[in-house]
């Protein structure tokens, strides 16, 4: 291989590099909101503030092998931005407080948490490594297998 090969080949590697990290965190380019560390979800919980956790997993997913979060609502992507609408003034008084998106990892999380900031909700992030991480943790789940 002569210098020329090599310098081709390196830029493509860089390039093919460069598309995988972009591909990677374009969620959190869009998403418009924080993304948190699950301790710090988990550490509200464990002091009794209030705190609404929205997960956007299909129903089988969501009682599925990793469960959900205690209390967690389920709301898909799409259930979300349908229904958003319909009830919003009885979210209203949750408006302003913690709303955390999850979902199996954090590649469909942004898009819900999009749509909660989009309906005036001010106070929304996304759950870092969404309920794998949640697992891998070890912290509390429900509706495993139910």
């Amino acid at each position: 291989m002569n210098a020329d090969q090599i310098q081709s080949i390196a830029i493509q590697v860089a390039f093919v590099v460069g598309a995988l990290v972009f591909v990677k965190y374009l969620p959190r380019l869009t998403a418009g909101v924080p993304f948190v560390e699950p301790q710090a979800v988990k550490k509200l919980m464990d002091e009794g503030k209030d705190v609404v956790v929205v997960d956007v997993r299909t129903a089988g997913e969501f009682t599925g092998s990793l469960g959900h979060i205690p209390g967690a609502i389920n709301l898909t992507p799409g259930d979300l931005k349908e229904r958003i609408g319909l009830v919003a003034e009885k979210l209203e008084a949750y408006k302003n407080e913690p709303v955390f998106v999850l979902c199996r990892t954090e590649n469909r999380a942004p898009g819900g948490a999009r749509v909660l900031k989009q309906a005036g909700f001010t106070n929304v992030a996304v759950v870092k490594g969404g309920m794998a991480r949640w697992n891998r943790e070890g912290f509390p789940v429900e509706g495993v297998g139910a």
